[in-house]
């Protein structure tokens, strides 16, 4: 994710969490940080989060979300190579 993703994700999280304010500080501060997420999966995750909280998300929160989806998407990759490997063995 970009930056001007990032801060797209925290005017989301302002708006929805009044009490949640965006300071130069917190963005320069989580930007290394949350360069590594998908920015569509984060956004999926903190309106996940919206749907069933009163309180604005923790980054980490975020972060554990994101890896569980990504582990399940690699796990799930994963089995479609297994399948498509048995596959292809019965069939020759």
């Amino acid at each position: 994710m970009n930056k001007t993703e990032m801060l797209k994700l925290f005017v989301l999280i302002e708006r929805i969490y009044p009490p949640f304010r965006i300071k130069n500080e917190i963005v320069n501060y989580y930007f290394n940080y949350c360069q590594q997420f998908d920015y569509e999966m984060a956004l999926s995750c903190i309106i996940g989060h919206i749907r069933k909280s009163p309180y604005p998300p923790s980054l980490s929160h975020i972060a554990s979300r994101c890896s569980l989806h990504s582990l399940s998407a690699e796990i799930s990759d994963s089995r479609n190579w297994e399948k498509e490997y048995v596959l292809a063995n019965h069939v020759s």
